[in-house]
């Protein structure tokens, strides 16, 4: 099974080019240059390897964890990291990489170890060199060890190495991008809990402004934010595990933590619609940054916010002013298991959704609903095999149903006026993820509703307008559904 590598986001270059991907850096074992002196044990090859990035802060708390299985007789790993401060110099070149040893004890027990790979014809191993193990490399830099030749008088050793590439010597891999919660330790993913101790975040705090235009016949109206703003962030995890490069597992784990939408909108305008309409407009559409492992893993976040309207049956000449604000709860979780769709898993995602203060001046009929809809996309590559996942939050909505009244007497208890509105309010939202991969990027192979809400709200709200109770009206007074009143 495979995952799409490419996705092309539908904004301006300027904006991409904007947006820098923050660079993990490695964390070094703990010894050596930042640690208890090294010891000779730090030659031994291994079955197992497991390396760690995290923030640029020199903080020892990581963001991402590879575990690098050589379960093969003729094969092992084995991290410069563990070894550097033993070796007085290091020359790394196309074909081979040469170093010398402090002392005749370390090179003894390096050639002791290493001789192995001398062997058999397929005896090979993995050496990973450490940033400034080769020179001015930054990043670390994978070879693959056939052969060796010392020189004893010098204690030095000629290693035949073909510089390799991640995703080539990866064929069995568990690795472990951002923590979304406690990490558990398994005979087939040996990853300890201190291993993983911070978040992969995306940053979902944005002021918005914006207005959309609605027009069909004679209906000449817009929808305006008054007061729009989303505030929060997601904390991700990525799961993948690879046995002889055949997928064994792919999970993206979601939650939200302290995540709101605020959206106070105002409908205006004059006309009428007799079926439907609906509209939406892209308030913020922006790439995010993300996180970047040289040729281990890249994720490329992309936001896009739009506020969206919808008429049914409207008939209106001046305006309502209503809006809703809504929260997730931090307990809420999905799992995506991007090889097994039936083994997602998710709770929580129920909405707390409240009405702000609704307002009518003048007079409109119908069905209405506006709300924010944001759509948060995660590009991600992981050792070559790429993958979408999209999050599409319809956050808060609100309807109404509005009525033209009139009465002989006061339409609204308290009022003294003759003419009014009648609404019958209720608040919404939708909540969903979806998975694509290479073969359909259009279609997703994985959709997932975490939350519908639906709720109307019972007690409904009256807005009087026009004239008071006692005159006497002889024509339309300007209400849509109003032809003649005649009071006494």
């Amino acid at each position: 099974m495979s995952f799409s590598n490419t996705f092309k986001w539908m904004v301006p270059l300027l904006l991409v080019n904007e947006v820098v991907a923050t660079k993990l850096v490695p964390i070094r074992p703990h010894a050596g240059r930042q640690g208890r002196r090294q010891e000779a044990s730090g030659f031994d090859l291994k079955s197992d390897e497991t390396f760690l990035w995290g923030s640029s802060d020199a903080s020892d708390s990581a963001l991402a964890s590879l575990t690098l299985h050589t379960p093969g007789e003729t094969e092992n790993i084995l991290a410069m990291e563990h070894f550097d401060d033993m070796v007085t110099t290091v020359s790394c070149g196309d074909t081979s990489i040469e170093m010398t040893f402090e002392d005749d004890a370390t090179f003894a027990y390096a050639q002791r170890v290493w001789d192995w790979v001398n062997g058999a014809d397929n005896h090979s191993f993995i050496m990973v060199a450490g940033p400034g193990d080769c020179g001015a490399n930054e990043d670390r830099i994978p070879f693959v060890i056939s052969t060796l030749a010392y020189d004893e008088v010098a204690n030095k050793a000629t290693l035949g190495a073909a510089q390799s590439d991640w995703a080539a010597i990866s064929h069995t891999y568990d690795l472990v991008i951002g923590s979304a919660g406690p990490q558990n330790t398994t005979q087939e993913s040996p990853i300890l809990p201190r291993d993983i101790d911070k978040e992969t975040s995306i940053d979902f705090n944005h002021d918005l402004t914006g207005s959309l235009s609605l027009s069909q016949g004679d209906l000449s109206a817009s929808v305006t934010c008054l007061n729009c703003s989303t505030a929060g962030s997601f904390d991700m995890q990525f799961k993948i595990s690879q046995k002889f490069f055949i997928p064994t597992g792919a999970t993206m784990t979601l939650k939200p933590k302290g995540v709101s939408a605020i959206a106070k909108m105002k409908l205006s305008g004059s006309g009428q619609v007799v079926d439907s309409l609906t509209k939406t407009f892209d308030l913020l559409s922006i790439p995010l940054a993300g996180l970047d492992i040289p040729g281990v893993f890249e994720l490329g976040p992309f936001l896009t916010i739009a506020l969206g309207a919808q008429l049914t049956g409207i008939s209106v000449t001046a305006g309502v002013t209503s809006g809703a604000q809504g929260t997730l709860s931090d307990d809420a979780v999905v799992e995506m298991n991007l090889l097994d769709p039936n083994e997602n898993t998710f709770s929580g995602w129920e909405p707390n959704v409240e009405l702000l203060e609704t307002s009518v001046d003048g007079s409109i009929s119908g069905g209405t609903q506006a709300f924010l809809q944001g759509s948060l996309e995660l590009k991600a590559n992981a050792l070559g095999k790429g993958f979408r996942i999209g999050l599409d939050l319809k956050l808060p909505a609100v309807k109404a149903t509005l009525s033209g009244v009139a009465a002989t007497t006061e339409v609204c208890p308290g009022s003294n006026q003759i003419l009014g509105v009648k609404a019958t309010t209720g608040i919404g939202a939708s909540l969903g993820i979806k998975a694509f991969r290479e073969s359909d990027e259009s279609d997703p192979f994985v959709t997932v509703t975490l939350a519908e809400l639906d709720k109307p709200l019972t007690d409904p709200l009256c807005f009087p307008f026009g004239p008071q109770v006692g005159e006497v009206v002889k024509r339309n007074v300007g209400h849509p559904h109003i032809r003649r009143i005649s009071v006494a």
